[in-house]
């Protein structure tokens, strides 16, 4: 006969699954009087008969094995689904009342701090002079950079907020002189007592984007789903600092989903699976946060 091997933690989870209140001597005994034996019945050692195991006993009672294997399977199944649930969960409020709580987690996680490296471009786009200590790294054709906000390729002065945001950091220049601000806003510098007040400015930038490409790109039902669920709000967020065509790649992915009848959770997994067929970086870190179980937006 096969052998099966159950620990003790295994015994109390099956009996609790099936709600088994005998101890297993209970039912080696119950299973001699089904056979026919007396209590007071004391055969010989070579009549006595073979005590079955807890496994086998188990399974008698319930029928068959596969049967035990049907309900551990399911259980399994059952506890699986239920476990990314919170992929569904709906938030209250406009787009307008979380946007700034979700845009600053997309900073805090995604985007760097500051850079005003050498570049042909930023040495000719800048007007105080640049921080000759910061690397070029991969900025090839980038201007002064702050949470990813490229100051000139960017076009960030267009609006108010972005002309706020760059005086703010201008006016650090003229009060330390350059010399000293390059040494105090170093590379991935994220503006000190200036953070704060730097991430709204940023905030309020990148809504305008997303307005923009939401009313382009984004059907009726899609926009509502989109803004009654911070994670999928958050992968847009983040998409208007991708870039316009990025944003309409994702949300022609996402407006077909919806069209199939997808719920959230589903169209969350596609939005991470849309963002995994591009080049974008930080993939894996954008799958990670998007699916935390604790999104803790502040």
């Amino acid at each position: 006969m096969r052998k099966f091997i159950i620990t003790e933690s295994d015994k109390e989870h099956i009996k609790n699954l099936y709600k088994l209140t005998e101890s297993e001597s209970d039912i080696n005994q119950n299973i001699k009087l089904l056979d026919g034996d007396k209590p007071e019945d004391k055969p010989l050692d070579s009549e006595k008969p073979r005590d079955k195991s807890f496994i086998e006993v188990l399974f008698d009672k319930l029928g068959s094995k596969s049967l035990f294997n049907k309900e551990i399977e399911k259980e399994k199944t059952d506890n699986s689904s239920s476990n990314d649930d919170y992929l569904d969960r709906k938030s209250s409020g406009s787009v307008d009342s979380k946007w700034m709580k979700v845009t600053k987690k997309v900073i805090d996680k995604f985007e760097g701090g500051y850079w005003n490296g050498s570049t042909s471009k930023n040495n000719s786009t800048s007007k105080m002079g640049i921080c000759s200590n910061h690397p070029n790294g991969s900025m090839a054709a980038s201007t002064e950079t702050m949470f990813g906000l490229d100051r000139y390729n960017g076009d960030i002065e267009r609006t108010p907020e972005g002309k706020e945001f760059f005086r703010l950091i201008d006016s650090q220049k003229k009060e330390l002189g350059m010399d000293k601000f390059c040494k105090k806003w170093k590379w991935l510098y994220r503006g000190g007592d200036l953070e704060d007040r730097l991430k709204s400015l940023a905030a309020k930038i990148m809504k305008h984007s997303y307005d923009r490409n939401a009313k382009n790109y984004f059907s009726p039902e899609l926009r509502k789903r989109v803004e009654n669920n911070d994670r999928l709000l958050m992968h847009f967020s983040y998409a208007s600092w991708n870039g316009p065509w990025f944003f309409q790649q994702f949300a022609k992915s996402l407006n077909k989903e919806v069209k199939n009848g997808k719920s959230d959770k589903e169209l969350l997994k596609q939005a991470i699976a849309d963002r995994h067929n591009t080049r974008l970086i930080r993939q894996e870190k954008v799958a990670a946060v998007l699916t935390d179980p604790d999104l803790n937006l502040a």
